[in-house]
């Protein structure tokens, strides 16, 4: 585990993202609805992980239009978010 002080807000979806919303069917498709949520509320986010590459990774619980619970983990981009500033928490830095 590693201790940080922000949260995050996500501001924008990447580009490469944007271009998959145009095709339901790809691959890429799932993760742009999800983003596009994170960028829609509007809220801050505890970070859930930080890769080998300091990538930031989110945990995303949702409930779907079929009133189902959805899990989801997805790695920002960098530009896509702002850091705000909070009291210390841990995260983790490896999966286990």
């Amino acid at each position: 585990m590693i201790e940080i002080d922000y949260l995050v807000q996500v501001v924008s979806v990447p580009a490469d993202l944007i271009e998959a919303s145009k095709n339901a069917s790809s691959d890429l498709y799932d993760t742009y609805k999800v983003y596009e949520v994170l960028v829609q509320s509007n809220l801050l986010w505890r970070v859930w992980y930080i890769d080998d590459y300091d990538k930031i990774w989110l945990e995303v619980n949702l409930v779907n239009s079929a009133g189902e619970a959805e899990f989801h983990t997805i790695a920002l981009d960098e530009d896509t978010y702002l850091k705000v500033s909070v009291e210390p928490y841990e995260v983790l830095e490896e999966l286990v």
